[in-house]
């Protein structure tokens, strides 16, 4: 008697779950391609409003609609959802999504002659030239669903929209009749607004660990506190995990709609030489109150290390330092960067059999912090062309188009639809060498 409504049900789940491009999914990509940037089950990210629920028989998880999260549950195909699940469901059922902007035609110009064939001999091609805007709130990555009798395409700008602003784009479509072209935005703000909030998290928790930091002694003369210590140890952990969760909304944030992740060239190499430039020095050793760990050896000790890394005439993303001792070596990962002519402060509990032993040292860390800072030259390099770009359209059609001006203007349009692509999948490298290196 359930066989229609569940296999409806599943069968709205594979469409959600990412065979196809759907409007389901604006701001992030779908669970299969998250999966293919090795995301495991537990970091997936769903877009706003739906929730994530695994498969009963094969424990894959699908991103679903709400109600269709409590139907999935109720037949056995999905697993028994848990308290905070329900609590989820419920906040999202009552949420009403709302867009945050709005998007409006400018002008519909049709292509030159050549390049590609249309599908239809009645068809053509046409760059729609529109004008997005935001209401109230930022729009990271707006995305636009545009639409024509002969084509669909979901579209990311690359380029955030702040609260109250708007800019020129556009986007080239098929159609047999350009007036059937039309383009809504997808964004409803709540994967924007987790980001926003994240981004607050980690500012507040860097300044906390600062604050400890600066209570830290300035020589074997003083002890640190081992509360202080830990305090500083477990906040580390938290700012790792919160960034590691930033960069992971940023790559399935930045992934062009048209794109599958495995076209894209992520790098996968993070090794190198240390930097030129960059020193270490030994600020204190001291003994501390946590017992050894992974030893037997009565004379083992374990012991509070202090030290401060810094930086020559280059900024260092990601530095790593390596503490040994005459029994253990553990690495070190400061956080972000440490810029110019600067030092940043670092700690370690390590064991050792003699104190005298524990040497911090660089380890080779300039190969990510090279590719990292080409890849964010590229990007700000690529973001004030493609703004150039989009002031020169906008200037252009705001004036009539004649035979001289027309062909610049869908020249631009197809710069600009090339450039944003480039800078969202450079966007996806960076965060996927961060995440690799954190």
């Amino acid at each position: 008697m359930n066989t229609v409504p569940i296999f409806a049900v599943i069968l709205g789940v594979i469409l959600i779950s990412g065979t196809l491009p759907s409007q389901s999914f604006a701001d992030v990509i779908n669970p299969r391609q998250q999966m293919k940037l090795d995301f495991t089950n537990e970091q997936i990210i769903c877009a706003e409003g739906l929730v994530k629920i695994t498969k009963s028989s094969s424990g894959k998880v699908a991103c679903v609609k709400p109600t269709t999260a409590e139907k999935l549950a109720e037949h056995g195909w999905a697993k028994q959802l848990s308290e905070k699940k329900v609590a989820e469901i419920k906040e999202k059922k009552l949420k009403k999504g709302e867009s945050v902007g709005n998007i409006t035609k400018i002008v519909t110009l049709k292509q030159l002659a050549g390049g590609n064939t249309p599908a239809k001999p009645s068809t053509s091609g046409y760059s729609y030239v529109f004008e997005a805007c935001s209401t109230t709130k930022l729009i990271r990555a707006p995305e636009i669903f545009v639409t024509s009798d002969s084509e669909t395409k979901n579209v990311k700008l690359a380029t955030p929209l702040k609260a109250n602003s708007c800019y020129t784009s556009s986007v080239n479509i098929k159609a047999a009749d350009p007036n059937s072209i039309s383009a809504t935005l997808l964004n409803k703000g709540g994967i924007s607004e987790k980001i926003s909030s994240l981004e607050s998290q980690i500012t507040d928790l860097k300044t906390k660990i600062a604050t400890a930091k600066a209570k830290l002694p300035k020589s074997n003369d003083q002890s640190p506190e081992s509360e202080n210590m830990t305090s500083i140890i477990t906040m580390k952990k938290e700012l790792k995990d919160l960034q590691d969760q930033l960069r992971r909304y940023f790559m399935v944030l930045y992934v062009p709609p048209s794109t599958k992740v495995s076209k894209i060239d992520l790098p996968k190499s993070i090794t190198g030489q240390p930097l030129e430039g960059m020193s270490t020095n030994l600020i204190s050793v001291t003994p501390s109150v946590v017992a050894p760990s992974g030893t037997n050896n009565p004379d083992v000790k374990r012991f509070n290390v202090v030290f401060e890394a810094c930086a020559g005439m280059q900024s260092i993303r990601l530095p790593i330092i390596t503490v040994t001792s005459d029994t253990e070596t553990i690495d070190v990962k400061l956080i972000d960067r440490i810029i110019p002519e600067s030092c940043q402060v670092g700690i370690a509990r390590i064991n050792a059999l003699d104190s005298e032993s524990i040497i911090p040292t660089i380890s080779g860390n300039s190969g990510i912090s090279k590719q990292i800072k080409s890849l964010e030259t590229q990007i700000s390099e690529m973001e004030v062309i493609l703004a150039d770009k989009r002031s020169n359209l906008g200037d252009l059609i705001s004036k009539k188009l004649d035979s001289t001006t027309e062909p610049i203007a869908l020249k631009l349009t197809q710069e600009i639809s090339e450039l944003r692509n480039d800078i969202l999948e450079n966007r996806v490298k960076l965060n996927s060498l961060l995440l690799k290196a954190s």
